[in-house]
């Protein structure tokens, strides 16, 4: 019945990980003074928290890579899907 549902709706289906594909190293962050990543994302994914460290919202991430290339010191790694993105078209 849920199957139907979904192809009648036309839902789109993802494997997602349990892990988080977003790992930063904060403590790094905290020697990072200019902090690229929060001007590179379109998505607004990094942000500057007063202690100086940064905040991950990982609901915004677009997977796009920018922060990835425009961190200096590396503190922020990506994982993929290892089983990758599978969608069902309804």
């Amino acid at each position: 019945m849920t199957v139907n549902l979904l192809k009648r709706l036309g839902l789109n289906k993802y494997n997602v990980d349990k892990n988080s594909h977003i790992q930063v190293n904060t403590d790094i962050c905290l020697t990072c003074k200019d902090k690229p990543c929060t001007k590179v994302c379109p998505a607004g994914t990094y942000e500057p928290s007063p202690d100086g460290r940064i905040i991950v919202h990982y609901e915004r991430c677009l997977e796009c890579g920018a922060a990835l290339v425009a961190c200096p010191y590396g503190a922020i790694k990506f994982t993929f899907p290892e089983g990758g993105i599978s969608y069902k078209y309804g």
